[in-house]
């Protein structure tokens, strides 16, 4: 829900933090020397990812660190450790049964080497300097992972599943038996006592035929064959007569349904008698008992249905989220009435307009759902814009007056790609909030994190800079002691030819290796320094954490440029803290110590972000000067998962407590992990817990203190 507290900037980084935060990811450096991890480190971590790297120099540290943890990639090079050949590498990997992507750089990527690397197990061969390229194959390779691992995870939850379903059908009171290529495999003590036998094996091999009419037969068989030329998964509720063991037949409702058992695909049978009495209960049981169309309870097992179908191929369908803008502003100025009354009227025209083999159901207090079983994407988004007129025009009588509400569409596409259906509908929401109110429909894409790099970003970046096209947004980094700062780090939007902010992915990721980010921080710099003279008029004292692209660390000019500005407009150089990344840091390693000496000579403060994310952290902390040193993200996120203990953090952190430095925390999104970081001595924190970026410098908390 909006409040009016809240920018259009702070709820698309709310959306932004939950859906494309970036990925941690753990990343094993063999063969290569220390200082060509980092520049491969910072190269990745432009395509949004927040990589962890570990060097290994034998076969004994590589066996150590594959036994530690989990990772998800392994880079490798051949032009300095002969130890660890990449066959070598693979070896390894298979004797532990670990499932890591191996990727090779090597001077020679002829065919020969391709096909020498594919028969050897390595997944990807690239040059020893990939650029972008490399950014396309590790995303692709960590997908694929990605899904090995939740297969692997699915089927683990599948086998308890079965046993627990198994279990229940057991101790069933309903008659349940599972046939297996045409015979029943299992019957429970159930179905043994409504059938008049003595015990299940009695009923083992029976055929379904053995357990029909022989009128009967023929319809049931037919049904069963049609979904199976289909490829179709079976769901049937048929009214039957069933062969009792003493010769004597009775009626009841039988569901067949495509099921497992024992590991294998079945057929599970369901007998219920007197099913007519049964089917007028299951009836009512599905529908919403405000509008009369299907509930939700009923959509699911119809998505999952149309979700099986679709991933068979050649069955798509669509999914329509229809969300009324103004329902809870119905119920706030005309009463829940009146918002029953609107519901009413737009059910009675989505059952008109979608009848069978299409669904229309009432999913949540605001909103309905249509399983349109259209394939055809460009159909459905007409189809969905015209239902968008009807539902804004349509104004339903209501006492005096009339009520009507516009609405928000979210379209997904069902195909042989499908999601489960839980994601399925998370989609057609998503897509639906991208919607303004009233906005009509959207259909839902993908997000791709590098489908921005494409060769204009840099003059769109350029077009902004020199049009004012950006904005700066404020977050809070609050302490943990008594220390009256009030400090916030700078982070940047772009707009586009909407006034629309985008997210930080889809500009700074094309430009980050580029010059172009020298002139977009020496705007942010200008922009910074005009606003804290404005706050600092005004009375209020703020301290601005500033990121420094590597690009930035070697300009010669940036820094006597920035001195002139802070004399011009006389801002305290403890105002500014310049932010560097530690990869960069490592990558530019002469330019970065010189860019702190010179910090320190403007009496300016120096922060090291990302630590502990680069093999080479150490060099870095040791150094080069700084005053701060802010976590790398993941360690607060395995903090408070378990993954990393307290004791653990606490060692890693301690030589930059003994120094003095200041440590930050990021990516805060609870107070779980709030007293852990303390107790690591950490100082400050940051992330939406305490607040989201916003477009001023108004953190409630500092105002109190």
């Amino acid at each position: 829900m909006i409040t009016g507290s809240e920018s259009a900037y702070s709820l698309i980084d709310k959306l932004a933090a939950g859906t494309h935060k970036r990925s941690t990811i753990n990343i094993i450096f063999v063969g290569f020397e220390s200082d060509e991890v980092d520049p491969l480190l910072s190269l990745i971590r432009t395509g949004r990812l927040s990589p962890r790297g570990r060097r290994v120099e034998s076969r004994d540290e590589l066996t150590q660190a594959l036994s530690q943890r989990s990772w998800d990639l392994l880079l490798c090079s051949t032009h300095t450790n002969h130890e660890l050949r990449p066959h070598t590498v693979v070896q390894i990997l298979h004797h532990q049964d670990k499932d890591v992507p191996v990727i090779e750089l090597s001077a020679d990527t002829s065919e020969s080497a391709q096909l020498r690397a594919y028969k050897e197990g390595i997944q990807a061969l690239l040059s020893e300097k990939p650029g972008e390229l490399l950014l396309h194959v590790v995303h692709q390779q960590l997908s694929a992972l990605d899904t090995r691992r939740r297969l692997r995870q699915t089927e683990s939850m599948l086998e308890v599943t079965e046993r627990h379903v198994h279990d229940q059908v057991v101790s069933s009171r309903t008659a349940i038996g599972y046939l297996h290529e045409g015979k029943l495999e299992f019957a429970n003590d159930s179905m043994v006592e409504l059938l008049g036998y003595d015990r299940a094996s009695q009923l083992k091999g029976l055929t379904l035929d053995e357990l029909l009419p022989a009128e009967q037969r023929r319809e049931v068989n037919e049904k069963l064959s049609a979904l199976a030329e289909q490829h179709e998964p079976v769901d049937l509720k048929l009214g039957l007569r069933i062969n009792h063991s003493d010769n004597s037949q009775f009626s009841a409702e039988v569901q067949l349904q495509t099921s497992r058992f024992l590991g294998h695909t079945c057929l599970s049978m369901t007998i219920r008698p007197d099913h007519d009495l049964l089917g007028e209960i299951a009836k009512h049981h599905d529908e919403d008992a405000l509008t009369g169309l299907k509930n939700g309870t009923y959509l699911m097992q119809r998505l999952d249905d149309t979700t099986q179908r679709a991933l068979s191929g050649g069955h798509d369908a669509h999914l329509l989220y229809i969300r009324l803008d103004k329902y809870h502003q119905l119920i706030t100025e005309h009463g829940a009435d009146a918002a029953h009354t609107l519901l009413k009227a737009i059910a009675g025209r989505l059952d008109k307009a979608f009848s069978d083999p299409h669904l229309a159901c009432r999913f949540e207090d605001d909103s309905f759902i249509v399983l349109l079983q259209h394939a055809d994407p460009e159909a459905t988004q007409k189809i969905s814009r015209k239902l968008y007129r009807q539902i804004a025009e349509l104004e339903v009588p209501y006492e005096q007056s009339a009520v009507s509400s516009t609405c928000s569409i979210g379209i997904v596409t069902i195909n042989d790609s499908a999601p489960p259906a839980s994601e399925i509908i998370q989609r057609a929401h998503k897509a639906a909030d991208e919607l303004t109110d009233g906005n009509g429909c959207s259909l839902y894409h993908a997000y791709n994190p590098l489908q921005q790099q494409d060769d204009d970003a840099v003059k769109r970046v350029l077009h902004a800079i020199t049009e004012c096209r950006l904005k700066m947004l404020f977050q809070p980094v609050v302490s943990l002691g008594e220390e009256d700062e009030h400090e916030y780090e700078v982070l940047i939007r772009m707009l586009d030819q909407n006034d629309a902010a985008m997210r930080p992915n889809t500009f700074l990721t094309a430009v980050e290796q580029s010059d172009v980010m020298v002139k977009m921080d020496r705007w942010v710099l200008e922009r910074s320094l005009q606003l804290l003279h404005e706050e600092l008029e005004k009375g209020h004292r703020n301290r601005l954490f500033i990121n420094i692209a590597g690009r930035s660390l070697r300009s010669r000019s940036l820094l006597t440029w920035f001195a002139g500005m802070l004399d011009e407009l006389r801002v305290p150089p403890d105002l500014i803290v310049f932010q560097i990344s530690e990869t960069d840091a490592a990558t530019e390693f002469e330019y970065t110590k010189n860019f702190a000496s010179k910090v320190r000579e403007l009496e300016c403060s120096l922060c090291i972000k990302h630590f502990g994310s680069s093999p080479n952290s150490y060099r870095v902390f040791d150094e080069i000067e700084a005053n701060y040193l802010k976590l790398d993200g993941a360690y607060v996120q395995d903090l408070e998962s378990g993954d990393l203990s307290i004791a653990a953090l606490q060692q890693q952190l301690e030589p930059a407590l003994n120094r003095g430095l200041i440590l930050i925390a990021p990516l805060v999104e609870n107070n779980r992990v709030i007293s852990k970081l303390f107790r690591c001595g950490v100082q400050r924190i940051q992330g939406y817990y305490l607040q989201p970026p916003r477009e001023s410098m108004d953190y409630d908390y500092f105002e109190e203190r």
